[in-house]
């Protein structure tokens, strides 16, 4: 774990280690990252799970935000290092702006432990219900990523400003809450310090979560990626005052496998159909306990300066609550809690098989993903179309129309809040930059834009029924009437079928002779 570059940061720190089945180990000094990951701020995070309600599904998922956040800050750690060895010994230290090297990786290193503090109870399933569309929350705590800010600044900064004197570490505070902000820096070093953590193709909180959450859920086939050497073979590249990261062209492959990786992990893991259903039970059950709790008042009292109640919202103390619930006798919330925690029973049992849509079916599926990804009533059109067929030919056997449900998801290369239009930093982060390192020197290759090349973008349409109407004859009718609504309402029907024109001329055109020798089992 010691440089050269680094073994005076190293050893102006004791170490210990903590046992970890993705690294081996994690280290942390005992001097500043203990005492923070003592404190109240990170020792919640043991009683949040990492993935809400997977475990229903995958019963293996019990990890926590703790075991992320302590993995997060080992990578973390561990891609500054790297990343700071190349700008000295490319560019010189001056291109390090003033910053120490032992300011810079130990801020990283504390952004990617502190990076998830602002989750509340069930992660980004009480964003959705509480927080995202609620106006009486001020955007200063509109997102977990805002109020983990807050609650550093409350609860840990005067600690940090000790830190900086103690142990010579300048500007620490100042470098970490650049990284945990949510504006970009304007210095190209802290630039390269955020990225590490956030807001690039590959930051050490997906790199961390893809392996983990694929181990934990049972999932290797999906999640596993080389992280080592996407890190080792990123190289930071300064050009007319700006910088970007630039991948060796040797490390193509990894790269793609990691996108792969991604896409696998939100279509089989993340949005599992079952686990889908769940989180809209656990939405309607929040929706209900706000009203008994008042939890979005715990938001707006972080964004007031008084962060107790909210630091108490843990998944531990929520089930506490609703296993009271789902034994108590009668009510809408008993119901629902009993269904989620007891019988394990979503209200809602898929029919018929999912239609994706992929980049792959060329430059016009291309165009109805990314405005399926932007435009919501577009979305609800042609989610409302699939429901209005099934409703049509399922009305005579006594279902409704609000029996019905249709789930519209999207799977992108990229964190979809920063594909949103107006944010500048969406197409460029839609553009790998492909480089060369030859001795001392960096050359910059090519951009290749990730969705002309093809990588994984893609809408996943699924329909629902109410469980005590399900029946096996409505899999295939379903099955038809998603694909050819989807199909038809994004004019795509003439692309199917100049397809199957396609096969058929290419298969009854040859003869198959001289091909029998050929037939053989590779």
């Amino acid at each position: 774990m010691e440089s050269e570059v680094f073994s005076s940061y190293y050893h102006r720190f004791s170490w210990k280690e903590i046992s970890d089945p993705i690294y081996g180990y994690v280290y942390f000094n005992r001097e500043i990252e203990e005492k923070v990951i003592n404190s109240v701020l990170v020792q919640r995070l043991r009683y949040i799970m990492q993935l809400q309600t997977a475990h229903l599904v995958y019963p293996g998922a019990v990890h926590t935000r703790f075991q992320h956040s302590l993995g997060v800050m080992h990578l973390a750690g561990l891609m500054a290092e790297d990343a700071i060895s190349k700008i000295i010994n490319y560019y010189g230290e001056e291109y390090l702006e003033g910053f120490s090297k032992g300011s810079l990786i130990e801020a990283s290193r504390l952004a990617g432990l502190l990076h998830d503090a602002g989750h509340a109870c069930f992660c980004h399933a009480f964003e959705e219900a509480i927080i995202l569309d609620n106006p009486e929350i001020p955007d200063s705590v509109g997102n977990h990523e805002r109020i983990g800010y807050r609650l550093v600044e409350l609860l840990l900064g005067d600690q940090l400003d000790r830190y900086e004197r103690t142990y010579g570490l300048g500007h620490l505070r100042e470098i970490l809450m650049s990284i945990l902000g949510y504006r970009e820096p304007r210095s190209n070093v802290l630039r390269i310090m955020r990225w590490i953590i956030r807001d690039s193709l590959y930051p050490a909180d997906i790199l961390d979560f893809l392996r983990r959450d694929s181990y934990y859920a049972g999932t290797h086939e999906y999640g596993y990626i080389d992280y080592e050497r996407l890190y080792r073979n990123t190289y930071p590249y300064f050009e007319n005052g700006r910088v970007m990261l630039l991948l060796d062209r040797n490390t193509w492959g990894e790269f793609r496998a990691y996108l792969y990786a991604k896409a696998s992990m939100f279509e089989h893991v993340y949005y599992h159909s079952v686990n889908r259903a769940f989180d809209l039970l656990l939405k309607e059950i929040l929706e209900i306990l706000d009203e008994e709790m008042d939890l979005a008042g715990k938001v707006v009292d972080v964004a007031r300066g008084d962060p107790r109640e909210y630091l108490l919202l843990t998944d531990a103390k929520m089930y506490a609550v609703m296993l009271d619930k789902a034994f108590s006798s009668g009510g809408k919330l008993s119901t629902l809690t009993h269904r989620l925690l007891i019988e394990r029973k979503p209200e809602w049992k898929r029919i018929g098989r999912e239609y994706i849509l992929t980049g792959y079916k060329g430059p016009v599926a291309i165009k109805h993903i990314l405005r399926l990804v932007f435009d919501q009533d577009y979305r609800e059109k042609v989610a409302r179309s699939i429901r209005e067929r099934l409703y049509d030919k399922l009305k005579n056997r006594g279902v409704e129309e609000e029996d019905l449900w249709v789930d519209v998801l999207d799977i992108s290369p990229v964190p979809k809040s920063m594909l949103m239009p107006g944010k500048t930093a969406g197409m460029k982060l839609l553009t790998l930059f492909m480089g060369k390192r030859k001795g001392a020197r960096i050359a910059r290759d090519q951009e290749i834009k990730l969705i002309k090349e093809g990588l994984p973008l893609a809408v996943i349409f699924r329909a629902y029924i109410r469980r005590g109407l399900h029946m096996l004859e409505y899999e295939s009718l379903a099955t038809n009437i998603i694909a050819q609504t989807v199909e038809e309402e994004l004019k795509m029907a003439g692309d199917v079928e100049e397809y199957e024109k396609m096969l058929s001329e290419i298969y009854s055109g040859y003869s198959g002779e001289g091909f029998e020798r050929k037939k053989i089992t590779m």
